[in-house]
Formats: C-alpha cells, sequence, structure tokens
C-alpha cells in the first residue's frame, strides 16, 4: 500500500509540474496575443511617428504606470512627441470604441484610467469607480471590443 502512495504521489507530482508548465506557456502566449492586440490598436510609434512594425518587432516599454510599444530599442528613453501622443491616444480610442462599464460610444473627451498597466478608456468619470472596483473584468471587455473593431476595420480596409 505504501509503494502504491508513493508512486501515486509521484505521478500526481509529475502532472503537476506539466500543469504549471503549461499554464505558464499558455499564459506567456495569451500575453503576446494581447501585446499583439495593442500594437495593432496603438499603430504608431509615440517617438518616432513610425509605423510600429517599421523597424521589426515592436519594443514594449511603459510611460508612466502604461504599457506602450516603441518601434525599436533606440527610441527608448526619448521623450514622446505631443502630437504623436494624441495619435497614439486617438488609435487606442477608436480601437476599443465603446466604454466598457455602460457599452457607449466613447466621446473624443473620453476619461481614461490606467489599470493594471492598461490605459482604459471610459464614457464619464463616473465608470473610472467601476473600472477600478474590477480591472480584470473590464480589461477584458475591452480586449474583446479591440478584436472585433480591429478585424473589422481590417475588413473593411
Amino acid at each position: 500500500m505504501k509503494l502504491a502512495t508513493s508512486r501515486i504521489v509521484r505521478l500526481l507530482s509529475a502532472v503537476g509540474i506539466l500543469l504549471a508548465t503549461s499554464v505558464r506557456a499558455e499564459d506567456k502566449s495569451f500575453d503576446a496575443a494581447v501585446d499583439n492586440l495593442l500594437i495593432a490598436a496603438q499603430q504608431i510609434c509615440p517617438v518616432s511617428d513610425e509605423a510600429l512594425d517599421s523597424m521589426g518587432t515592436p519594443v514594449k516599454t511603459t510611460t508612466g504606470e502604461q504599457t506602450i510599444f516603441l518601434c525599436c530599442k533606440e527610441c527608448v528613453g526619448k521623450p514622446i512627441s505631443k502630437e504623436n501622443w494624441q495619435t497614439v491616444l486617438a488609435n487606442l480610442r477608436e480601437a476599443q470604441g465603446e466604454c466598457p462599464v455602460l457599452h457607449k460610444p466613447l466621446p473624443k473627451d473620453a476619461a481614461a484610467i490606467v489599470v493594471n498597466h492598461r490605459l482604459i478608456f471610459v464614457c464619464c468619470k463616473m465608470c473610472i469607480s467601476k473600472v477600478k472596483a474590477d480591472p480584470d473584468k473590464y480589461i477584458a471587455a475591452v480586449n474583446d471590443q479591440m478584436k472585433k473593431n480591429l478585424d473589422k476595420s481590417k475588413r473593411q480596409g
């Protein structure tokens, strides 16, 4: 009986290791999918105004608490142009399309909040507290909406 229990423990330990490895691998692919979504939404480098893929694979970095992408390593640490930043914000807002809380179209002067390194636009300041209370829920909603909007723009373009 002791031998059988020992084998079961070893087997479960091995399965646990495999499951942990596969979850980490899935997390990495999920992160890559989200990164690709954000790259498609952002479109341009806020430093150089070049297309994000113009210099190869975009570089992931942060400004303040927000994750952003740059076209190349040479842009890291350089100042972001105000005009380019406004274009990036407009691109992200357009890709999001609607408030994840009330599902209303986003106005040009939409309020925004950064949660978990993600910029989330909302239709009004009252929705900010809802996003703060459950950021993962609203990030997932924004991701879904961005996918739909970007897919639709690809079909139209």
